[in-house]
């Protein structure tokens, strides 16, 4: 069914997002200004003990500059209380006096089929938790209670038995009106050649299998009686798309957004083993090879979920499926973990020998996932120069599959410094002779920075002017000004108040950020934007005259990361000009640690070459529209 956008616009403004928000949070009082609508709390989504997460009633927005969950009225229902998109709206039209709009001929005849459906799969949950809590289900309990499986954990988690019958569910569920043909659509019965119907499941310790909102779509099943496959899952229906669902997250949700941390395993009783050992946030992913959506569904939950395989062949393989799945979607700030158990362990076996604990120790060992690729592409004799050749080749291949450049170029630049600990250790470069003193260099000599503290200076008030300009970058790029040592003190200052003054009123224009301003900010202001009753930032377009251009944010913004960059790299090539004196001994650690730098800064250079170029070609194509396609002289850079 599909809402038209002026029916959720007229929605949102019948019914305030903090009203929404506000059941689930306190507003922090000193903090927060009702009355403009404008409201702090500690995030929903995360733990934290001072509010980062905003609310925004005038444009309906929320955001957390911690967790960056953002999103509206729907958005929120649908994240934190994990609704489907159409529960969601309900919600809200309950909440505005409104009426739902109607649904297509065509919409609601599928709307009632999957109901059917859904009602004849809560029909089997039913009938197979019956015979399991019945009197011919006590050998099926002892069996549980043999994997140290609690009756609390069966009845969480709705346990159930299929009994070793042809035909136990298809009579049940018969008697109770559900139709043949709705036990085949989701998968509950098989038909024989003859035409008659008998069970899926049978001799099985039945598990119920909820997709991301807690609505049941399949079942999976455990044998009892040695029959094969050992585990057996809900076929492929209307329902149940195993490739798109993990098992348990509609209950790992909760815990896994305010801890931030996601573990997921194989089988969906080594989910359950770890739930009911006290670890909340786990899910499965139903014994299948990880898929791009179970990927993304996982980074829903956690930043980097941490993948938890088997420590038998198997699992090693399944491990290397899961990377080559991962590497193209990785983003600035989403990854993964992997924790590989012992040779012959899973999570329950763990569980069930040292309990939480030993699984948590165990957890604390997980690699990062730039480690977990180094460590399996590097396996095997790499003891010739052809081979670590053909195993750079490989790291360089897979680094540059990741779309994010930036994540590209800083994977290429943690694999040369691995692959250089590698050779090391191989033995492939000469060691220092005996009694040699210093670390050896054998890279060529680095260019040194030419440019004068003038011209850093001129760089930081480029950025700063920038970051007014337009404050919505105060929220892309303050991580990395915040890590920043400006040349300027009062640069530095001007930096802190312009982030501190922008995370208080969210502006997308200069002037309230400008008349917000400290009066200590005065001064450093006029020297950056000029007078700061004039919006138009007359010092800042003298200096950056493209600005004349008018040019989009995201050209502003790639000119403000290529002066972020040049920044940074000065602070790296100065670390690594004072680096000598301190590293004065033949010490392999030390000779490591300046290749290491080394590669970083050459790594930085050549990413800010390829910006450089790429802005500089945007800068000509502005220049030639201004002037009619005019020819720019060769001498027109950048700045």
């Amino acid at each position: 069914m599909r809402i038209s956008q002026e029916f959720l616009d007229d929605l949102r403004e019948r019914v305030s997002l903090s009203s929404v928000i506000g059941r689930f949070v306190s507003w922090d009082r000193r903090k927060s200004q009702p009355g403009k609508g404008d409201l702090w709390a500690c995030c929903p989504f995360h733990e934290e003990k001072t509010p980062s997460f905003h609310v925004d009633d005038r444009k309906g927005f929320y955001h957390c500059f911690g967790c960056h969950q953002s999103g509206d009225h729907v958005r929120f229902l649908m994240d934190h209380q994990g609704l489907a998109f159409l529960d969601a709206v309900r919600v809200l039209c309950d909440d505005a006096g409104m009426t739902m709009p109607e649904a297509s001929p065509a919409q609601e005849y599928r709307e009632a089929a999957r109901q059917r459906q859904r009602g004849a799969l809560d029909a089997a949950a039913a009938v197979y938790q019956k015979a399991l809590w019945g009197p011919s289900g006590r050998a099926t309990r002892e069996y549980a209670a043999s994997r140290q499986l609690t009756d609390d954990t069966l009845r969480k988690f709705e346990f159930g038995l299929a009994p070793p019958m042809r035909a136990f569910l298809v009579r049940q569920l018969a008697s109770e009106g559900v139709s043949e043909r709705e036990m085949e659509h989701v998968g509950l019965v098989l038909r024989g050649d003859g035409g008659e119907l008998r069970d899926r499941f049978r001799g099985r310790l039945m598990v119920p299998i909820h997709d991301g909102r807690g609505r049941m779509v399949g079942f999976g099943g455990r044998t009892l009686d040695g029959r094969e496959p050992k585990y057996l899952n809900s076929p492929e229906t209307a329902l149940f798309d195993k490739s798109a669902l993990l098992f348990n997250a509609h209950r790992a949700r909760g815990a896994a957004h305010r801890q931030n941390r996601l573990f997921v395993v194989e089988g969906y009783l080594d989910a359950i083993a770890l739930d009911q050992a006290g670890i909340e946030t786990v899910v499965a992913s139903l014994g299948t090879a990880l898929t791009e959506h179970q990927i993304k569904l996982a980074w829903q939950l956690a930043d980097e979920p941490i993948l938890c395989f088997d420590g038998d062949k198997a699992g090693r393989a399944a491990a290397a499926r899961a990377l080559d799945r991962i590497v193209p979607l990785l983003t600035p700030g989403k990854s993964f973990q992997l924790l590989t158990l012992p040779e012959g362990k899973d999570p329950d076996d763990v569980v069930r020998e040292g309990g939480a604990a030993a699984f948590e120790a165990l957890a604390a060992r997980a690699v990062p996932l730039v480690d977990a690729i180094f460590a399996h592409e590097s396996e095997g004799d790499l003891s010739t120069p052809e081979r670590l050749a053909a195993l750079e080749v490989r790291l360089y291949a897979l680094a540059m599959s990741i779309p994010d450049k930036r994540v590209g170029t800083l994977y290429r630049s943690a694999f040369r410094d691995r692959l250089f600990a590698l050779s090391r250790a191989s033995g492939a470069p000469a060691r220092a002779a005996k009694g040699q003193k210093g670390p050896r260099r054998t890279d060529p000599p680095l260019r040194q920075p030419g440019a004068a503290d003038g011209e850093q200076i001129e760089l930081e008030r480029l950025v700063l002017g920038l970051l007014i300009r337009h404050p919505v970058l105060a929220e892309r790029l303050g991580e990395r000004l915040s890590g920043l040592t400006f040349r300027n003190a009062a640069h530095q200052a001007l930096a802190g108040m312009i982030l501190e003054t922008y995370a208080e009123l969210l502006c997308d224009e200069p002037a309230p950020l400008l008349a917000a301003m400290p009066d200590r900010a005065r001064m450093c202001l006029g020297e950056v934007w000029g007078d700061p009753a004039d919006i138009t930032g007359p010092r800042l377009v003298k200096r950056f005259p493209l600005l004349d251009l008018a040019p989009d944010l995201a050209f502003v913004q790639r000119c403000a990361e290529l002066f972020l960059m040049k920044l940074e790299l000065r602070e790296q090539t100065a670390e690594l000009s004072g680096t000598p004196p301190r590293h004065a001994s033949a010490n392999e650690v030390d000779e490591e640690r300046l290749r290491s730098l080394y590669g970083a800064v050459e790594t930085h250079r050549h990413a800010i070459l390829e910006l450089e170029r790429s802005v500089d070609d945007d800068a000509a194509l502005l220049r030639r529209r201004k002037s009619g396609g005019h020819t720019e002289r060769p001498s027109d850079k950048l700045l």
